[in-house]
């Protein structure tokens, strides 16, 4: 009878850090113990300015959108970290908290690869997220942290700042010696070089989403210098390169965690959002009302004579595919794959103006069928007026680039491939549209005519004619074939192994 109790609330058993990475919160890689920072999307500008002491010719200032958030480490990965995942000791004699360094690009997505398999197993990632290396936006982005400056820190520097060759160390150091950057990156000035995803391609003149330079050569981007450099490599626009197999004292890695593929999006396309198809994984970008100068000026190297330059305003915005229509893409609607280059990846060819438009009709019928259409839209080939739009991307030189043409710009006859590449190779253009000039001929809606005399609103072309409009030239054109406002044509019935097509996704007018 002298027996009672007391009440207690606790939680039980102790809070444990998520089991999973969560967007917009700080992540620790349970196996290892890396910690990670999170990247919001967002809107920087890469490259530095012409003012700016120590620039090189390769860092073009431009505006770059990143769409996808990622996680970062907040440190360099150390030599703790790489052990205890590899199971090797490699600097035995030197603390655990040093960069790894001597490690090629090979053997660090080896690491990624590995860590990936590894905490899928134990189901603390996210579906389609992937350990990886940032891409070279994506490290700058996390480096400038908000900043516009040389440093993260400022336009000086000093040996309090960072580690490297005034600093008369001779060697790097642990990690977080030094003040971390507004958003908590330790070390992303000096200590070492760090690899990134990227080859080193020249950048574009203009605004560019979600860059990802790919490359088949021997090298890649390294960012951010080292003890052994001087302080003008450490500057935050700096671009480094090394071959591959490259194994150096000077060169580490950061960790890099993101979604890949990009996310799937909305259920329903949304005006002004970029949309990925759900039925086939085609994704599309948005191209807003606008208007432009179409055709060529006067003075234009290889220009033709119907290339009649007038102005054209797009009343309506409309959605077109970032890449010309794959393979993959088309066996999924189409049901067969008529191309002489085999490859999922690589753009469906051997099609006609009819094929491409029954695709588009299928495709419709499909998404409509699953509810993911909004209400009077469609699939479509773009108009010739839509597609040369895209194509300059707000821009009035030759090509969305500029006015000269090179090997590294896209696939055409100088190339010398002399067969179609995989999709989104080169460099987009600055809607981040890929392979609007070269790699396959485009299928667009209009018959062949001359253009209207003055200025014209959302023009669809003749009422009919013999042949089809094609656009933005190929792996067998020239240079000059290439161009925003070459117009070529063909036979409807036509069929070629270097004409494509890129789907467009409107209102029904």
């Amino acid at each position: 009878a002298s027996i009672g109790f007391r009440l207690c609330l606790k939680q039980f058993p102790e809070n444990k850090q998520a089991s999973m990475p969560v967007e917009g919160e700080p992540w620790t890689v349970p196996s290892i113990g890396l910690e990670m920072n999170w990247c919001p999307p967002g809107t920087f500008m890469m490259g530095s300015p012409e003012s700016e002491l120590g620039r090189r010719a390769d860092e073009t200032q431009h505006e770059v959108t990143l769409t996808r958030g990622f996680f970062l480490g907040k440190y360099e990965v150390t030599e703790g970290e790489y052990d205890k995942l590899m199971g090797e000791i490699t600097n035995s004699n030197q603390p655990n908290r040093l960069p790894t360094d001597r490690k090629s690009w090979k053997e660090v997505i080896e690491f990624c690869e590995k860590l990936t398999e590894l905490e899928s197993k134990k189901n603390r990632l996210p579906e389609g997220w992937i350990y990886t290396l940032p891409t070279e936006a994506e490290w700058e982005y996390a480096c400038r942290a908000g900043t516009m400056t040389t440093y993260s820190w400022g336009d000086e520097i000093n040996s309090t700042h960072a580690n490297y060759s005034e600093t008369k160390i001779n060697h790097h150091v642990k990690v977080g010696n030094y003040s971390p950057n507004p958003w908590g990156f330790f070390d992303m000035h000096g200590n070492v070089w760090e690899w990134c995803l990227d080859g080193k391609g020249k950048y574009p003149n203009g605004s560019i989403i979600d860059p990802h330079q790919v490359s088949e050569d021997s090298g890649r981007v390294c960012r951010g210098g080292s003890w052994w450099t001087d302080a003008t490599n450490l500057r935050s626009a700096n671009r480094g390169v090394f071959p591959l197999n490259t194994v150096d004292r000077v060169v580490g890695f950061r960790l890099c965690l993101k979604q890949f593929p990009a996310k799937k999006q909305a259920s329903i396309a949304v005006e002004g959002k970029s949309w990925t198809v759900p039925s086939i994984g085609m994704e599309m970008m948005w191209c807003e009302p606008g208007t432009f100068m179409m055709g060529s000026p006067e003075s234009e190297q290889g220009r033709e004579g119907d290339e009649t330059q007038h102005e054209v305003t797009l009343t309506e915005g409309f959605y077109l595919g970032k890449y010309e229509v794959t393979q993959e893409e088309y066996e999924k609607v189409m049901g067969g794959n008529p191309s002489t280059f085999k490859g999922k990846e690589l753009p469906v060819e051997m099609v006609n103006w009819k094929d491409a438009m029954e695709f588009c009709s299928k495709l419709t019928e499909l998404e409509k069928k699953e509810g993911r259409a909004p209400e009077g839209w469609k699939y479509v080939l773009p108009t010739e007026a839509q597609w040369e739009y895209a194509c300059r991307a707000g821009t009035t030189t030759v090509y969305s680039w500029g006015d000269e043409i090179n090997l590294k710009m896209g696939n055409y006859n100088k190339s010398k491939i002399e067969k179609t590449s995989k999709i989104g190779f080169y460099q987009s253009n600055p809607w981040g549209l890929f392979d609007m000039h070269g790699n396959v001929w485009e299928w667009v809606f209009d018959w062949k005519a001359n253009y209207p005399e003055g200025d014209v609103s959302d023009p669809e072309g003749a009422a009919s004619g013999s042949n089809r409009v094609r656009r933005g030239g190929s792996w067998n054109d020239d240079g000059a074939g290439l161009r925003s406002a070459m117009r070529a044509n063909y036979s409807p019935s036509g069929r070629n192994n270097n004409i494509g097509f890129r789907v467009g996704f409107e209102k029904s007018k």
